[in-house]
């Protein structure tokens, strides 16, 4: 029960690479397995969860700023100021920061391979943590994320367990 404990706190930790912790705590390939995907799901789960909290709440700080923002100018138009001074030296607008070549490559790439290229080929580039955080981060939808991250969880810790028993089998 301990080995399949620690196998699970290593899934959530650092998810699909935990399948060799499992498998060198002497766990058999389906329990690790098991251990590691029940690891993975809750690091997916609170991860997305929180990520969704903390984006929302960004979101609702921004709009606060913006509408202060717009008030201001306002008040400096009507006042008789020409609008420009009451710009100078602020950010340039949302839509500004992000036309530029890095700010558009997350969503064309999105957009591209949707929620299930995403989902599939995320946790192995940004590996769990990094694919949930960034997928949620992105304002993918919460159930088709945590479907499709688990999905991609499942393919490649079986790949990663296929390659760790047949290195061990090699090795023994």
């Amino acid at each position: 029960m301990g080995r399949f404990v620690g196998t699970l706190l290593a899934g959530f930790a650092v998810g699909t690479p935990a399948i060799p912790v499992g498998l060198s705590l002497s766990l058999p390939g389906p329990v690790a397995l098991i251990a590691v995907l029940l690891g993975a799901a809750c690091c997916v789960v609170f991860a997305v969860f929180a990520m969704e909290r903390a984006r929302a709440r960004w979101q609702s700080w921004r709009g606060r700023r913006k509408s202060v923002a717009a008030q201001a100018v306002s008040v400096n138009t009507a006042n008789g100021a020409a609008p420009c001074d009451a710009t100078v030296g602020q950010t340039p607008p949302v839509h500004a920061r992000l036309s530029g070549a890095t700010g558009l490559r997350a969503p064309r790439v999105l957009d591209r391979y949707g929620v299930a290229g995403f989902g599939i080929v995320g946790p192995a580039l940004f590996g769990t943590w990094g694919s949930a955080l960034l997928g949620a981060a992105l304002g993918i939808p919460r159930w088709p994320l945590i479907c499709w991250l688990m999905i991609g969880i499942t393919l490649w810790c079986t790949v990663l367990l296929v390659a760790s028993d047949a290195v061990l089998a090699v090795l023994r």
